[in-house]
C-alpha cells in the first residue's frame, strides 16, 4: 500500500478488536496504523501522542467529541467506526481508504486540472456540507487530509481536529499554518467558515501546486493570511471567484458549503453562473442597474474644504414607494410576524426634506436611499461604522470610503494598506474624519477629501479604531507561549505611539470589543475567552472596572450606549442570548433569548446600539449556519423584537450598523452583491 511501512519495535501489535499490520503515517497529533478488524475488513487506527493525553477529564471530553463525529453521513468522508483508549492514549478507528493524499499526488504528478479539479472541488465541498450538518467543524482541512481514493476524494480526520480543539488536550489553535484561517491564528472562535477558508486554500494548492499564502516560516505565512491578498496565479477562472470569496479575512463574508456547492453545480458549460431573474411585483417599476451608475467618487487629490454632510433626501428619480420597500426585502414585523405593507403609492422622502424638516413616515424595512455599488475590484466589505448620516466602509483589499446616506455616491478615500479590519467615523476639531485599521498593523486617519491626516503602523494587526475623543487604535497578536493569552496594545492613532503598558491579561485573546463613554471619559470595553469584561480608559490604558458575565455562553459581540441616563453594555452570547449590563457596576439589567443555536451557528457577526426616537435599540446581524442572515432590531426596554430584515435584492446583509438617513434611524448595511443600502427601522 502506498506510504505504509512495517511495524517497528515499540509499535503496538493489537488495539482492541483490531490487529495492526503497518504504519500509514505519523504527525503532530499521533500515529496512524493500518489494521484488520476481527472478522475481516481493513481499518485505519489513529493513536494520539501521549503528550496530548495527560488529563483524564480531557481524554473523556476528547472521546465525547469523537462520538459526535460518528454522526457524519458517510459519503465523501472516511466514516468514524470506533474509539477507545490504549493505556492513557485515546485512539480513533475509521474506514480505511487506499490511496495517497492530495498533498502527495500533487507533489508527485503535478496540479489537478479540468474535470479532475472540478470533481475534487465538488466532492470535498459535499464532505464539508455533511460534516457541518452533523454539527462538526473540521478545523484542519488541508491537502494532507484529502485521500485520493479509488472511488473519489475522501475527507479524513474531521473527528480528531474538533476533539483536540474542544478539550484541553492541546494548547493554542489547531490547524496547519499554510491552510489556517485568520480567526484560527488570532485565537478566535472557530466555526464552519474557517473550514471554507481552508477548503479554498486546498483548492489553490490542487490547481497550482502552491498554497495561497506561500512562506518559508510560520510568521511569514501568518502575515500573509492576516494581511495579504492570496496568490491565485494558475487557478482556473471558473473557480477564482468562489475561492476568492472563501479566502475573505471576514468569516461572515464567506459562503457556506451548501451555498457554494449549489453555485458550482449550477454553472453553465462556459463556467458562468446561470442568471436567476426575479420579476418586479405588479405596479412596481424596475430600478436601473446600479452597477452602471456613477456611484463612487474618487476623493479630491488636492486639499479642499471638507464636505458637509446633510440629511437631504435623493432626487425624485431615486424615490422608492412603500409597496416597493415591502416587496423588495423580506421584512418581518414584531415577534416575527409578517409586517403589514403600507398602501401602495406612499412616496419616500424627496429632495425637499431637510435636517430640520419632519421626516415622512415610512414602514419598517423601507429602503430610504438609492443603493450604492462597490466596484468588484475592491473586494468584499470587511468593516462598517456610522455616526449620524456619515458611514465609513472598508474592504478586503484595503480600500476605505465614506458615504453620506443623503447622497447618491460614496467617496473613495484611498487604499490604506492590507485588508481593512476596523473603521470608525466622527469629528475631530469640528471636522468629519474617518479612521481605518488594517491587518498589517497600518492605522490611518482620513479627511473626507481623501487627505491623509495620520499614517502609522502598529506592531500587530489592528482589531479596533475610534475617533471619539482621542483617536485610538487597538492591536492584537495571538501568542500561544503565553498560556492562551494574547498581546494587546493601545495606540494613539494621531502620533503612532503606544498608550500605556502592553496588555497580556485576555485569556484566549480579545473576543470582542466596543468603544463608549463612562463618567465622561472615552473607554474601551473588551470581552475574552473567560467571559470577563474589562473597561479601560483610552487616555492611559488603565483598567477602571472588570466583571464576569457568568452563566452559560461565551461573549460574542459588544456595543455601548445609554439607557435612562446610565451607560450600558449590550452583549450577545453563544447561548443565543442578548444581555444588558450597567457598565459602571457590572450588574446585569436584562437577559433575553433570541433564537435556537446549532453547534456550527456563525452567531451574531455585528452589533450596534442607538435610539429610535425615545426608544433605546440594538441591531444584531445574526448568521445561523445554513440559513439566511437576519438583521434583528431589539427594543432594549422590553426585549421585544421590533422587526427583522432578511435577504432580498442584493442578497443577504453581510454586515450592518446603525445610522441616520433623511432624518430617520436606519440600518445601513452591505449586501452580498457588494452594495451599500439603508432600511428604515423607525416607527411608520
Amino acid at each position: 500500500m502506498p506510504g505504509s511501512r512495517p511495524l517497528r519495535p515499540g509499535d503496538p501489535e493489537r488495539i482492541g478488536a483490531y490487529r495492526l499490520v503497518g504504519v500509514l503515517g505519523s504527525g503532530g497529533q499521533g500515529v496512524v496504523y493500518r489494521g484488520v478488524r476481527d472478522g475481516g475488513g481493513d481499518v485505519a487506527v489513529k493513536v494520539v501522542h501521549s503528550h496530548l493525553s495527560q488529563d483524564d477529564d480531557a481524554v473523556k471530553g476528547f472521546l465525547r467529541e469523537v462520538e459526535a463525529a460518528r454522526r457524519v453521513a458517510a459519503f465523501c468522508t472516511a466514516a468514524v467506526l470506533d474509539m477507545g483508549t490504549l493505556g492513557d492514549r485515546p485512539y480513533i478507528v475509521s474506514e480505511y481508504v487506499p490511496g495517497d493524499t492530495l498533498q502527495e499526488v500533487v507533489r508527485a504528478e503535478g496540479p489537478r486540472g479540468g474535470g479532475a479539479l472540478d470533481r475534487l472541488a465538488i466532492s470535498t465541498l459535499t464532505a464539508l456540507a455533511a460534516i457541518h450538518d452533523a454539527g462538526i467543524v473540521h478545523r484542519d482541512f488541508k491537502p494532507g487530509n484529502v485521500l485520493m481514493g479509488p472511488e473519489g476524494p475522501i475527507v479524513i480526520d474531521f473527528g480528531i481536529a474538533k476533539a483536540l480543539d474542544a478539550t484541553t488536550l492541546a494548547s493554542g489553535p489547531i490547524g496547519t499554518p499554510a491552510y489556517m484561517s485568520p480567526e484560527q491564528f488570532r485565537g478566535e472562535r472557530v466555526g464552519a467558515p474557517s473550514d471554507l477558508f481552508s477548503w479554498a486554500g486546498t483548492m489553490v494548492f490542487a490547481a497550482t501546486g502552491h498554497p495561497p499564502f506561500p512562506g518559508e516560516t510560520v510568521p511569514a505565512i501568518l502575515n500573509g493570511v492576516l494581511s495579504r491578498e492570496p496568490d491565485l496565479t494558475g487557478v482556473p477562472p471558473r473557480l477564482t471567484g468562489p475561492i476568492q470569496e472563501c479566502l475573505s479575512k471576514d468569516p461572515a463574508a464567506r459562503p457556506t458549503a451548501p451555498e457554494l456547492l449549489q453555485r458550482l453545480i449550477s454553472r453553465t458549460g462556459d463556467g458562468a453562473a446561470r442568471p436567476v431573474t426575479v420579476p418586479p411585483p405588479p405596479g412596481i417599476r424596475e430600478a436601473p442597474d446600479i452597477r452602471e451608475a456613477p456611484d463612487i467618487r474618487e476623493a479630491a487629490t488636492e486639499p479642499s474644504r471638507p464636505r458637509t454632510f446633510s440629511r437631504r433626501a435623493l432626487i425624485g428619480g431615486a424615490a422608492v414607494t412603500a409597496a416597493a420597500a415591502v416587496s423588495a426585502f423580506a421584512v418581518l414585523g414584531r415577534r416575527g410576524q409578517a409586517a403589514r405593507p403600507s398602501p401602495t403609492g406612499t412616496p419616500a422622502p424627496t429632495a425637499s426634506a431637510s435636517a430640520g424638516a419632519t421626516p415622512t413616515p415610512q414602514p419598517f424595512g423601507a429602503p430610504l436611499t438609492r443603493p450604492v455599488a462597490l466596484p468588484g475590484e475592491w473586494g468584499t466589505a470587511t468593516a462598517l461604522a456610522a455616526t449620524g448620516a456619515l458611514v465609513a466602509c472598508g474592504t478586503g483589499k484595503g480600500t476605505v470610503l465614506a458615504w453620506d446616506t443623503a447622497q447618491a455616491a460614496a467617496t473613495r478615500l484611498g487604499d490604506g494598506g492590507a485588508s481593512v479590519t476596523a473603521v470608525a467615523c466622527g469629528e475631530r476639531d469640528g471636522t468629519p474624519v474617518v479612521a481605518s485599521g488594517h491587518g498589517d498593523g497600518r492605522m490611518r486617519l482620513w479627511s473626507l477629501t481623501g487627505e491623509s491626516l495620520a499614517d502609522h503602523r502598529a506592531t500587530d494587526p489592528v482589531i479596533g479604531v475610534t475617533v471619539a475623543g482621542r483617536p485610538v487604535a487597538v492591536s492584537q497578536k495571538y501568542d500561544g507561549s503565553k498560556d492562551l493569552h494574547s498581546v494587546v496594545r493601545l495606540w494613539d492613532l494621531t502620533t503612532g505611539k503606544q498608550i500605556g503598558p502592553t496588555i497580556t491579561d485576555h485569556f484566549q485573546g480579545v473576543d470582542c470589543l466596543a468603544f463608549g463613554t463612562l463618567g465622561g471619559k472615552p473607554v474601551l470595553v473588551t470581552g475574552d475567552g473567560n467571559n470577563r469584561i474589562r473597561v479601560r480608559r483610552l487616555s492611559d490604558g488603565k483598567v477602571t472596572g472588570t466583571f464576569v458575565t457568568g452563566e452559560i455562553g461565551g461573549v460574542e459581540r459588544l456595543a455601548c450606549g445609554e439607557i435612562d441616563g446610565r451607560t450600558v453594555l449590550v452583549s450577545t452570547h453563544q447561548d443565543a442570548t442578548l444581555r444588558v449590563y450597567d457598565l459602571a457596576t457590572g450588574k446585569r439589567r436584562e437577559r433575553w433569548t433570541f433564537s435556537e443555536r446549532s453547534p456550527d451557528d456563525r452567531g451574531v457577526t455585528a452589533l450596534a446600539m442607538g435610539r429610535s426616537g425615545d426608544v433605546p435599540i440594538a441591531v444584531a446581524v445574526h448568521n445561523p449556519s445554513g440559513g439566511d442572515v437576519l438583521v434583528r432590531v431589539w427594543n432594549l426596554t422590553d426585549g421585544d423584537v421590533i422587526g427583522s430584515l432578511g435577504p432580498g435584492p442584493g442578497g443577504p446583509i453581510l454586515t450592518a450598523t446603525l445610522a441616520q438617513a433623511t432624518g430617520l434611524p436606519v440600518v445601513t448595511g452591505v449586501t452580498e452583491d457588494r452594495t451599500l443600502r439603508t432600511w428604515n427601522i423607525g416607527p411608520a
